[in-house]
């Protein structure tokens, strides 16, 4: 997997090149920023990428296990193909042993069959078989410092600091307290079984020797000079451990107990002896054969090898052999959990990698994907294309190459549903793939490229693993590419079979295409990582802006908050938050004293209180242990999803690695590897220049300024608890607190320092002290720190000056509620003020902590959905991390039993070169599995459940049955092939040898996905956390709920942005913040209803509107009425309350939900719900209405025939009760729901003469020209204000676009934005109003006017008062105009504090 997450660095270093620089997009409206580059990728699929990649975080055959004094675990790989050393906490890849996390050795310490481990006193001790020697690895300097002959040993064992093992010549027996050898004598039946014994142990009392041959279990006695007697004391005929057991040890307390494997038939045992040793009392076992997943309940092994007790822990890591994983279980044998799973080929790493790439919503709202594969022969190039541009067919297209997906908006999804179906198979053709480029890019009609964008960039990313042929060829083209056409080209030199010829190779084409150097990833962790860093540094090259404002936020202490950055090419953004001083009129002053930036008040690195969770490190000592005095455990947390860090600075040149990494050579500190970068990193992530941004190669010196970019989130104000107490209603939250004494903890708190609290792309949670924004501390949520190594771009390291990538980090904005519960940390209930933290687009998960004292925060839990590795992970108060898994929803050929045994059988050299479909104990006998039957890893699987993409087409000819042993088994109408070694080596020229291109994907809908093992924390449907949570107390019992005491505190958020995943984010999530067993975890997913008349695949990024008694006075009811908008245009309500029936007395329950209202949001019409809505109570119609706008905001230039967009205002005719209105269950009809028929055209009403009647449910207007709405819209007496950008109508879509704002009657939609000013010029037929040019922020009303962000600037000179146009040019990024005229209340849906 780590080879997965190379390339997908890779793809992230190379993406990162292609948009224009900036690591991720632009805000919308910044122009250039707006054009999105074109990015194909051409992937080879030649035979050798079938080839397994045996470095990362996968296992390759592993013959031992050996537990450390921490728990974590080390184990040896088959042949020469070394030792690694998991994390057991984290079950990732511990890269600071060895290289890069593996040890290979040399001479006689050389790691070749290392068939039996363990470790003692700090040292790892091996038995190397086929080198002959016992050797030992010094753990704290990695040297190996001694070693002794053995021949031909299996064995190994160590108790009371004597060390065993027997072999050939004769019995090792070592005084490791001493270092002598203990000489003893090699005869009669110990040397008759020694000298064959596949597994031995000795026991805790150091009494006993069991060895094991063939059927025979022998126990010696151990005589008192160390010494095993020569003759056994036991013998058991038929062993417990059946035939062949590679691996015994004793239990580390009970001398009767003995565990060992069975090779043969897959199982582990727990034996029992009697007293005396002579028999044996009892035999448990779990196991059987032989892949798919094991759980508590089922357990697989696959010929499971050597094993080792974790004495401290009570655990058991068993090496299963041909399952390529290590399994661990308890002294019971209860199932604990498994790590690694076989070693991937370099082909289903570049999937992993590809998918990551394309399902990152920070690269693909600023690259226009495409996707081809190249190999060799097969009529290479491009000439036509049949179909829709996304599912069409191009021409040329065979199994050789192909042009898959074109360039364009739908591309990224496409390449999401395909990849996995490209096998292996052919030759390497350089000048294949750069034909496919040159014809593609350069087709007259068919180019992705606008000849009237001058500031669009294309770009051609070649990812392959070898020696290519027909350079010269190739590089005349990539040359023309670059001089005549401005298209740059990307090479990736994958995998670990790459020669140093064959990366110069690589090197030569990238300058020759213009990118100067070539990108290497050795694995899959490298290549994710790296391709990420291109595809940034793609997005980073468009042009650099200065001090956009994004958001503003104005607090009733006479503080205007504006967040702002400058965008920097190839560099982290470089943020700021100002307070400015506003006086109750609304007037800026930007002279007053107490005014502030808090850049200019950071502290410096050193002073700096940084800190995350770490296991064995307590940040509460200091609020500082993000420091590089813990980068082992740091580094952990950043492999932790997969990501690592980069040898970005280097003492030595080498060819395999870029060549520029050695610029600041002799700067102290710097060496070769990559821990002086993982320091370096986290030094960075304090303030340190490490990555040499001013060129001096002075590493450790401060940066200009640290502060990241606050970007989207949108920062909170806590100071002295201020919740009301006053009641109406036994109903409300406010009787909650008065009847639990929240006026003692008001008084308690009275003095409590305020403090903002704001997320930032630096990967950080600021605390500023509002009295004068001096960061307090800082808090780096320890699901975030994953993504640090992003920041790490090898090709930014240039002469003359470093860089590195942009990434998001704490990009959600928090939410604060004071709670009166009992927390993990309490012995009783106690009132306590709560964060939560959403991490927008920097993840899909949040973290949660108590800010009672804003000096001492504390972390109570985190939570994290890794959809590229199907896990969830979450850590506790208490530093616990842990990790539920849940199944892959789409597979490659590769990964089907029947393709693993063909494949494992060429790598053993057993049987021969054919294709057939021949079983032998349920495996291929031979190289090559040719069938119509084949085994699917995933049980319980039904045809309804899986798509099969067939050559690139749906393919539905197959049935689905099980096997005895609940196996799913697919049949097939045509027979499909896998090849396990590379058919078309040494062929010159076309080769047809090639596997089957066949790839499965599970549906979203299958009762086989999410978390299995603990449903509670089934956060599989969680997107990027876009959506802020709202808080409130829920009635569990729904309409028996009678007692508001036993109702509970919970968190309610959409599922957020599931970028190309079908089934994430299309879900409204509540989270119980009660649990204290269980933190985190889930009270319920309650998945939004689909509708089969949108394409669009459907996510729920906006923040909730929540109804409650607090917020709507005069409510019935306990809980809450939640309303949410989608991406497919859908307005959901839900019923999250105590009501037992509807306004007409039918029955209802609690977490039922029906669709209000449907926009008929299309791809084509561009009708996305990005943002939230607001909400008003209607002093005409008293009903409830809500406020939403559409437009595609990741594409906010795009001028597409047909893309037409809405402002619409929709009443829920039954508010405020709750009543089933589409009458079905998912998915949903368009004759079912609610849509613009039933609503009335105001688009053109500027008098009232359209205002909806009684039988209307509500109005809209539509959007001309383009517009789109840029953030939710703002509702306030009487108005409702949308922020619209109109993009430029200039030929040159590359210029700047306008800022409107809108402003409707919230109950008719009349238009009276002529209240907010007249428009001027060539504006004067706008009907909306002109503020400027760029992207408004939320609409903020304040005094009377209307402030609003604008990444652009505000137009000034349109404002004929002279005191008006001073104070707009004295900001310039803030619109401040005044508001329009009304008459009603409203009802406030936006506030974050929750008091």
């Amino acid at each position: 997997m780590n080879f997965k997450m190379l390339l997908i660095k890779i793809l992230f270093l190379v993406l990162i090149c292609v948009s224009n620089v900036f690591a991720k997009a632009l805000p919308p409206g910044s122009g250039i920023g707006d054009v999105p580059a074109n990015v194909l990728i051409l992937l080879d699929k030649s035979g050798s990428m079938s080839a397994r990649m045996t470095s990362g975080a996968g296992v390759y055959y592993p013959e031992s296990t050996a537990f450390d004094s921490n728990g974590d675990v080390y184990t040896g790989q088959y042949s020469t193909y070394g030792i690694k050393k998991f994390t057991y906490s984290n079950s990732t890849v511990d890269t600071t042993f060895g290289t890069n996390g593996l040890y290979r050795g040399t001479g006689n310490c050389r790691s070749y069959y290392p068939r039996s481990m363990k470790v003692h006193n700090g040292y790892l001790y091996v038995n190397s078989y086929s080198m002959r020697r016992i050797f030992r690895i010094n753990l704290s300097n990695g040297v190996c410092d001694w070693n002794k002959s053995a021949n031909y040993s299996n064995t190994l064992d160590i108790q009371n600091n004597i060390l065993y093992s027997l072999n050939r010549n004769g019995v090792v027996v070592r005084n490791l307290s001493t270092n002598t050898d203990i000489t003893c004598s090699f005869s009669g039946d110990l040397q008759n079984q020694g000298t064959r014994a596949y597994g031995m142990a000795v026991d805790h009392t150091g009494n006993n020797m069991y060895l094991q041959y063939y059927r025979y279990l022998y126990r010696f006695e151990i005589q008192a000079n160390k010494c095993p007697k020569t003759s056994y004391a036991s013998r058991w005929k038929s062993s417990p451990f059946s035939t062949f057991s590679f691996g015994m040890k004793a239990h580390p307390t009970d001398d009767k107990i003995l565990y060992g494997t069975s090779y043969y038939s897959h199982r582990i045992h727990k034996v029992t002896f009697n007293s005396a040793k002579t028999s044996i009392t009892s035999n448990t076992h779990v196991g059987r054969c032989c892949t798919g997943a094991s759980s508590t309940s089922n357990v697989r092994m696959y010929y499971p090898r050597n094993i080792d007790i974790d004495t401290a822990n009570n655990r058991i890591a068993v090496a299963d052999y041909y399952k390529n994983s290590l399994q661990f279980f308890d002294l019971n044998l209860g199932f604990i959990k498994e790590i690694g799973g076989s070693a991937g080929t370099r082909m289903t790493g570049a999937h992993e990698a590809l998918k990551a790439i394309v399902t990152d919503s920070s690269l693909t709202s600023g690259v226009n994907f495409g996707f081809g594969y190249w190999s060799w022969g097969g009529s290479p190039g491009f000439r036509s294309w049949s179909g829709n541009i996304t599912t069409g067919t191009a021409s040329p297209c065979n199994s050789r190459a192909c042009i898959k997906v074109r360039a364009h908006k739908g591309g990224a999804a496409r390449i999401n549903s395909i990849v996995s179906s490209v096998s292996p198979g052919g030759g390497t053709n350089a000048r294949d793939w750069a034909i496919q480029a040159q014809q593609y890019y350069l087709h007259s009609s068919l180019s992705p490229i606008d000849k009237n964008l001058t500031c669009q960039n294309s770009y051609v990313l070649v990812i392959g693993d070898g020696y290519w042929g027909n350079h010269s060829s190739a590089k005349t083209i990539v040359k023309k590419l670059l001089s005549q056409h401005g298209i740059k080209t990307f090479t990736v030199a994958y995998g670990s079979g790459l020669s140093g010829s064959g990366i110069n190779n690589f090197r030569d084409m990238a300058k020759a295409g213009g990118t100067n150097d070539v990108i290497i990833a050795s694995t899959a962790a490298s290549l994710k990582t790296q391709l990420k860093a291109a595809i940034s540094q793609v997005i980073a090259s468009k042009l650099s802006f200065t001090a956009p404002a994004i958001t503003a936020t104005i607090e009733k202490g006479g503080s205007l908050y504006q967040a702002q950055f400058d965008y920097v090419q190839n560099a982290e953004w470089q943020g700021t938050l100002k307070r400015t001083a506003i006086n109750s009129s609304g007037v800026v002053d930007p002279n007053d004293k107490g005014n502030w930036s808090a850049a200019d008040k950071l502290p410096t690195p050193d002073k700096r209180k940084i800190w995350t969770i770490l296991t064995g490190v307590d940040y509460k000592t200091d609020y500082n242990n993000l420091k590089d005095t813990n980068w082992k455990k740091i580094n952990d947390l950043f492999q932790l999803t997969n990501n690592e860090v980069s040898e970005y600075h280097s003492k030595t040149s080498s060819t395999a690695r870029p060549q520029n990494t050695i610029r600041c050579a002799n700067a102290a500190g710097v060496a070769d590897g990559n821990e002086d970068d993982i320091k370096g990193l986290i030094n960075f992530i304090r303030g340190e220049d490490y990555f040499d941004y001013d060129a001096d190669c002075k590493l450790t010196e401060k940066r200009d300024n640290p502060l990241g970019d606050i970007y989207h989130s949108e920062l909170v104000v806590v100071g002295a608890p201020s919740a009301d107490t006053s009641f109406v209603s036994t109903n409300q939250e406010a009787y909650w607190r008065s009847i639990n004494n929240y006026q003692d903890f008001q008084k308690q708190y009275a003095n409590r320092k305020e403090v903002i609290y704001v997320g930032a792309n630096d990967g950080l949670l600021h605390a500023f002290s509002a009295a004068d924004g001096i960061e307090q501390w800082a808090f780096a949520p320890p699901f975030i720190v994953p993504s640090f190594p992003l920041m790490v771009n090898q090709n930014l390291n240039r002469p003359g000056k470093g860089g590195s990538n942009a990434i998001f980090g704490v990009d959600g904005s928090p939410v604060v509620h004071d709670m009166y519960f009992k927390s993990a940390l309490d012995s009783s209930s106690r009132w306590h003020t709560i964060l939560f933290i959403p991490y927008g687009r920097g993840g899909a998960g949040f973290s949660v902590l108590d800010i009672t004292d804003p000096l001492k925060p504390l972390h109570l839990y985190s939570i994290y959905n890794d959809t590229i590795q199907h896990q969830v992970h979450v850590v506790d108060h208490n530093a616990n991390y842990s990790s539920y898994g849940y199944i892959a929803r789409s597979y490659a050929l590769s990964s089907l039993s029947e393709a693993i045994g063909a494949k494992q059988n060429e790598e053993m050299s057993s049987g021969s070169q054919t294709c057939n479909s021949t079983l032998v104990n349920g495996l291929p006998q031979d190289r090559c599995f040719k069938s119509k039957t084949w085994t699917f890893p995933v049980q319980g699987i039904s045809k309804g459940d899986l798509t099969i993409t067939k050559d690139g087409k749906n393919y539905t000819k197959f049935s689905v049955s099980s096997n005895s042993n609940g196996d799913t088994v697919l049949t097939f109408a045509h027979d499909i092939t896998y090849y396990g070694w590379d058919a078309c080596a040494g062929v010159s020229g076309t080769c047809n040898t090639t596997s089957t291109d066949i790839g499965f994907t599970i549906k979203a809908s299958s009762k086989a996905t999410g978390v299995q093992t603990q449903p509670e924390y089934d956060y599989s449907q969680l997107g990027e956390t876009w959506s802020s949570p709202r808080i409130f107390r829920l009635p569990t019992d729904g309409a028996k709920d009678k007692d508001i005491k036993d109702d509970r505190y919970v968190a309610v958020m959409g599922g957020g942005y599931g970028t190309q995943f079908e089934g994430v984010g299309n879900a409204l999530f509540l989270i119980d913040l009660e649990d204290i067993t269980l933190p985190g975890s889930i009270e319920k997913v309650i998945e939004v209803e689909d509708s089969l008349a949108s394409d669009i695949v459907n996510s729920t990024p906006g923040t909730t509107v929540v109804v409650t008694p607090d917020t709507a006075r005069g409510l019935n009811f306990t809980g809450a009425l939640v309303y949410l908008n989608d991406f497919e245009g859908k307005i959901t309500k839900f019923n999250l309350t105590n009501m037992a029936t509807d306004n007409s007395g039918k029955k209802i329950n609690l977490y039922d939900n029906t669709t209000l209202f449907w926009a008929g949001s299309t791809k084509s019409n561009g009708r996305y719900m990005y943002h939230s809505m607001d909400a008003a109570i209607g002093g005409a119609t008293n009903s409830l209405w809500l406020y939403a706008g559409t437009g595609d905001y990741e594409r906010i230039a795009d001028r597409s025939t047909g893309v037409q967009n809405l402002l619409l205002g929709i009443k829920d005719e039954n508010y405020p009760f709750f009543k089933d209105v589409d009458g079905v269950t998912e998915p949903t009809p368009a004759k079912d729901m609610s849509d613009l028929t039933e609503c009335k055209n105001v688009t053109k009403d500027t008098s009232g003469a359209n205002c909806p009647q009684s039988a209307d449910i509500g109005w809209y207007s539509t959007l001309k020209d383009y517009k789109k709405v840029t953030a939710p819209p703002t509702v306030s007496r009487g108005v409702v204000y949308f922020p619209l950008y109109k993009p430029s109508s200039s030929v040159n879509s590359c210029s700047l676009g306008d800022a409107l704002i809108c402003g409707l009657d919230d109950e008719c939609g009349t238009n009276i934005s002529g209240q907010l000013g007249k428009n001027l010029g060539s504006k004067a037929s706008y009907v909306c109003k002109y503020v400027g040019q760029g992207v408004l922020s939320k609409i903020v009303t304040f005094g009377g006017k209307l402030f609003a962000n604008i990444a652009g600037q505000a137009d000034c000179d349109a404002i004929t008062d002279a005191k008006k146009k001073a104070e707009c040019k004295n900001k310039t990024d803030l619109v401040q105009i005044d508001s329009a005229i009304g008459d009603v209340s409203t009802y406030r849906s936006s506030w974050r504090h929750n008091y």
